[in-house]
């Protein structure tokens, strides 16, 4: 039984890792597409950090300067005095004995600290405060005697900040209704004249580059497991037959007899003997699929279920946009040789009408150069 890999699925309309340089006030990133839902954005700067919107605040927090393990005299040097955040003095009494580990030292700590948390960092010990932002402050205070020991510094403090500010999604008023431009507006400038963002977002479906409008995105499928999804039965009939419509026709150098010039005949007006031609494209693609399974089975000798193979084309009908003339719905019913019939319903879309002008007029400029040179000679 023959398979392929799936291709077909619906747009989710989302960009990935776009990313951005900030504008001059170093504050201001405009995404390439408008931003369909302000809960879809995600920012990161500098390919590293995501960035929350209400920043990045970092706790205070300080490490010992000598690493374990360490010799503690009982009455000596086995006392530490914190203040964190503002609150009570804390008196700490770490236990006594030659060779403590690292290890023990900060399950001691964390037993007998509020408000804070201590950590084993490559033998060193650090500090962190439970607050965050510049409230947060650490202070060890005078008569510390383990600081010596630990390697702390005595009677300093060490305070909280907000590494990277937050930020809020702004509207641009010069833009369209139906589309408008969000900007993504730090609440300060962020430092550095390198920085970058990188946004992702659902972006609206007009303006999609994944399905260029349609809905529809044809990309490899995975799973979980990073494994692609496989399709068989109707499923690979739908998805063969699909790829075989929508595809131009000369496209592949190595089968130019594949697709069909369906999209040649977009943006034209879809009477009489035009879209007669579209439904013989349609149709001798068809034939010429059905061959080629034909000969998968015969000449090949690969297995072929009936649930896959195209038996008859039922019918077709192609119907231009009313709203947008670069957009056509083409709809047919085939039947496989189980009996089973199969709705196609798809639309396609060529370039954005903007492009079409452009080409337009390039052409038409072109044509009037010639005109020129013919009169000259």
């Amino acid at each position: 039984m023959s398979f392929d890999r799936k291709i077909d699925q619906v747009c989710t309309h989302r960009v990935v890792e776009e990313a951005l340089f900030l504008d001059t006030d170093m504050q201001t990133a405009k995404p390439q597409r408008p931003i369909a839902s302000a809960v879809s954005t995600q920012v990161r700067i500098d390919g590293v950090s995501y960035v929350p919107s209400q920043g990045i605040v970092l706790p205070a927090e300080m490490v010992s300067g000598k690493a374990g393990p360490y010799s503690i005299t009982q009455g000596v040097n086995d006392k530490l005095v914190l203040n964190i955040d503002g609150g009570e003095d804390q008196t700490i009494t770490v236990r006594s004995g030659k060779k403590i580990a690292t290890r023990d030292v900060v399950r001691d700590l964390n037993q007998a600290v509020s408000d804070g948390s201590f950590e084993e960092v490559e033998g060193r010990i650090r500090l962190r405060t439970g607050r965050t932002g510049k409230f947060a402050f650490l202070h060890v205070k005078p008569g510390s005697t383990i600081a010596p020991i630990l390697g702390l510094i005595e009677d300093r403090v060490f305070r909280g900040l907000k590494s990277v500010p937050g930020w809020s999604i702004v509207r641009d008023p010069s833009t369209l209704d139906d589309r408008p431009t969000r900007l993504v507006v730090f609440d300060s400038p962020l430092k550095g004249f390198s920085d970058y963002v990188e946004l992702n977002y659902v972006t609206v479906r007009q303006e999609c580059r994944r399905c260029g409008g349609i809905g529809v995105e044809n990309d490899w499928v995975y799973g979980r497991r990073g494994d692609t999804i496989e399709v068989r039965d109707e499923a690979l009939l739908l998805q063969e037959i699909l790829k075989i419509m929508f595809t131009v026709q000369g496209s592949n150098p190595f089968h130019t007899w594949y697709g069909t010039g369906l999209t040649d005949s977009i943006g034209s007006k879809l009477v009489g003997m035009v879209q007669n031609l579209i439904v013989t494209e349609i149709s001798t693609a068809f034939s010429r699929w059905q061959s080629i399974k034909k000969q998968q089975e015969e000449a090949v000798g690969q297995f072929v279920s009936d649930r896959e193979f195209p038996f008859q084309l039922l019918n077709v009908r192609v119907e231009q946009s009313s709203q947008d003339p670069t957009v056509i719905f083409v709809s047919a019913t085939v039947q496989s040789r189980s009996g089973s019939p199969i709705d196609i319903e798809r639309g396609i879309r060529l370039p954005e009408p903007s492009d079409l002008l452009a080409a337009t007029a390039a052409q038409g400029a072109f044509r009037q150069s010639l005109n020129s040179f013919s009169q000259v000679g």
